[in-house]
């Protein structure tokens, strides 16, 4: 069934890593909340609604799996059907649930398992939707982004969020440092 779901997981990881959601917001999001003509995708959160521009190259990963799905399962534009639909490995095919007329969420667990498995298969070290997500808001930080926007970008409640952040980003940079003294 990878063959399959490739676009819908390299979509998803995506999402976690250039746009710093979590694994709980990829599995929330309906059709209502992503435009493909204009490159948006809105995410509810407590302090206000989340606008994110989708860089071209990412959209047509989510359209190839968003396309992949057949025309009978697939969520409905501009609907509250999720953009994620739960796919059943055994019978090879998205699931629906036929009591609200409408595909079914992919859970947030099956978003957790799927990342766990596709870094299993690239022989990478133990990484998770967390390791991804932070080094979004690591790179957030390199790029001189202001607090405000990434508390509100990345959902965080306190600057003290940040603190832990920035102590990293800050041990990186001196470990830099020494190895450039040292090569010198």
């Amino acid at each position: 069934a990878r063959d399959q779901l490739i676009d819908r997981n390299v979509a998803i990881v995506l999402l976690i890593r250039f746009y710093g959601l979590t694994p709980k917001e990829i599995s929330l999001i309906n059709m209502a909340n992503i435009n493909f003509p204009q490159n948006t995708l809105e995410i509810p959160a407590e302090h206000g609604q989340r606008t994110f521009t989708i860089i071209d190259e990412h959209k047509k990963w989510i359209l190839n799996y968003f396309n992949s799905i057949p025309k009978d399962r697939r969520p409905r534009y501009y609907s509250a059907d999720p953009l994620f639909v739960a796919y059943n490995n055994r019978y090879e095919s998205y699931q629906y649930d036929h009591a609200e007329a409408k595909p079914k969420r992919l859970s947030v667990r099956a978003i957790q398992e799927m990342i766990k498995d596709e870094v299993r298969r690239a022989g990478l070290r133990k990484l998770s939707a967390v390791n991804l997500r932070n080094q979004c808001i690591l790179d957030a930080l390199r790029d001189g982004k202001t607090e405000e926007t990434i508390l509100f970008g990345f959902n965080l409640t306190t600057s003290l969020s940040l603190y832990r952040y920035r102590k990293y980003r800050m041990e990186i940079e001196n470990k830099k440092r020494i190895n450039q003294i040292e090569i010198e």
